[in-house]
């Protein structure tokens, strides 16, 4: 655990490292998604990877912080061009988390569970067909 310590008179400030392993709750605060919103992500299969350690799921920071990156990208957002307010993660309270939803993130979201529902309909549908070719033919 590296600190960085500097000197300033009589006190003494440590710099700790940032946490890089965040608990689901924490993960969709850092993305400005509800809770209820990041398991659906995780429900249909189309948010972060997840590192199980003890049986818990706990999401990597930069994992989260490349999928933010892919959904802006998909939707040609910049970073730099957005205004956006960043609370930290373990801020308590809930009109500290309605206050740090990300609008714009909750939207890719549902785009994100959009897109996998309409993929899985169209794989069912083709699969159906092909069994109904085959039984008839």
């Amino acid at each position: 655990m590296m600190q960085s310590g500097e000197d300033t008179g009589n006190t003494r400030i440590r710099h700790l490292p940032v946490q890089q392993l965040l608990s689901p709750v924490q993960a969709a605060a850092y993305l400005g998604l509800a809770p209820a919103l990041f398991r659906a992500l995780r429900f249909f299969r189309c948010g972060p990877t997840r590192l199980m350690l003890r049986g818990k799921p706990f999401y990597r920071r930069i994992e989260l912080e490349k999928l933010r990156q892919d959904w802006c990208a998909a939707v040609q957002v910049r970073g730099e061009d957005r205004l956006e307010k960043r609370l930290d993660p373990d801020t308590e309270g809930s009109d500290a988390r309605e206050r740090s939803l990300d609008p714009l993130m909750r939207l890719l979201a549902l785009r994100a569970i959009r897109h996998r529902i309409v993929v899985s309909i169209f794989w069912v549908m083709g699969l159906i067909g092909g069994a109904i070719c085959l039984i008839l033919y």
